[in-house]
């Protein structure tokens, strides 16, 4: 009877694996149809919309700077990252992991300017969180690939 038992509860802890992948699956999904509005609002040059993509708990928080709060500081950081130049935001998701109201993802970015030359690259992990029936960024954490220039 005990082996039964084991023989049990490996069959039901193997069955949570693709439970789970199912799940980050769908959220994959979910996750890359919000990055679609993110690259769209930023290519309108639209601070606003892109600080409604945030929850309401929502942080920024870029390499050299101390975490972004709120959404009219949010919104002030991206419209003066759209203002300096930057027209494009390409964002590539790699992974996602998800559990309940929260997934976090890691992805790749690219920013390039007006005539689509490369300014920056590099990777990002997101926290989002599930309110609403959306997908908002709970933090936002990034940093460039781009080595610092020596002198």
């Amino acid at each position: 009877m005990r082996s039964t038992s084991l023989f049990g509860m490996a069959i039901f802890l193997a069955s949570l694996g693709p439970m789970s992948a199912a799940y980050a699956d769908g959220v994959k999904a979910d996750i890359e149809a919000a990055n679609a509005r993110f690259s769209a609002a930023a290519a309108k040059g639209d601070g606003a919309a892109l600080a409604a993509l945030y929850s309401a708990e929502g942080q920024v928080m870029p390499a050299g700077s101390d975490p972004i709060r709120g959404s009219a500081a949010i919104q002030k950081f991206w419209q003066g990252a759209l203002d300096s130049g930057i027209a494009a935001i390409g964002l590539k998701t790699v992974e996602v992991f998800g559990h309940g109201p929260t997934a976090t993802e890691v992805g790749e970015y690219e920013l390039r300017d007006k005539a689509g030359k490369s300014l920056d690259h590099g990777k990002y992990i997101v926290i989002w969180q599930h309110a609403d029936g959306q997908w908002k960024l709970l933090r936002d954490m990034f940093s460039t690939n781009i080595p610092p220039s020596k002198k």
